[in-house]
């Protein structure tokens, strides 16, 4: 299977250089997959056979390395990496030089913050009453970091005004996906023992690993749908 594959070093944290990734990736391909620190998608209609588009952000002492990656099927590797070496690399330095700006504009962009509790192998989920145009969509605790307050204060004061509870946050997971303004959605892992309740939401409900497929998620929450079924899975075992 040949590939090519370019890097680029963005002196931005490494999970906000993935939600980057992930917004100019989505233009351009299919999502398939998407960690804290990697991002593949697939590219439809290209001339070569299943062709896959990987970033890699790894976050090093002078920022993070962006590596992309383009690979596919071929008869003829050799020759078939000499055809298209030149508009292969032409798109990954377009997808790194995309991702590069995308990510210095959102480094002082607001943030609203998400909160995964996980309890006897299932995460927490709510269900939005309003907006009209998202009421009936599930999505996890959480709302805007206000000026002034850090990640944490956000994630403890969310949890107590939209589920009447007491969390403990820990550290951020998944990648930053970036929503639609330009605000980040970022993760927390946290934990509680109180008991939730809907008190601005129309229910809430614990989804185990096999059931995270069966509500219908906000479009961001959607995206990160595989970090979540990896974070139940790591405390199923």
């Amino acid at each position: 299977m040949p590939a090519l594959r370019t890097t680029e070093l963005i002196d931005v944290p490494a999970r906000t250089v993935a939600g980057a990734l992930i917004e100019v990736i989505s233009k351009r391909a299919h999502l398939v997959s998407v960690s804290a620190g990697q991002i593949a998608a697939v590219l439809p209609g290209q001339p070569f056979r299943g062709a896959r588009l990987t970033g890699t952000c790894a976050s090093t002492p002078a920022g993070t390395m962006l590596t992309c990656e383009l690979s596919w099927l071929s008869p003829n590797a050799f020759v078939d990496g000499i055809a298209v070496r030149r508009p292969v690399l032409s798109l990954l330095g377009s997808v790194a030089q995309g991702t590069r700006t995308r990510a210095v504009e959102l480094v002082d962009a607001p943030v609203i913050v998400g909160t995964a509790i996980v309890r006897d192998g299932r995460l927490l989920a709510q269900q939005r009453a309003f907006p009209e145009d998202v009421a009936g969509m599930w999505e996890l605790p959480g709302g805007r970091v206000e000026p002034g307050e850090s990640d944490q204060a956000a994630v403890i004061r969310e949890c107590q005004e939209e589920l009447g509870i007491t969390v403990s946050p820990g550290v951020a997971i998944g990648p930053d996906v970036v929503l639609p303004g330009g605000k980040l959605l970022r993760i927390y892992e946290a934990e509680s023992a109180g008991d939730p309740v809907a008190v601005e939401h129309e229910a809430v409900r614990w989804l185990s690993q096999d059931e995270l497929g069966d509500v219908e998620w906000l479009p961001a929450d959607r995206i990160l749908l595989p970090v979540f079924r990896d974070l139940v899975s790591g405390y199923a075992r």
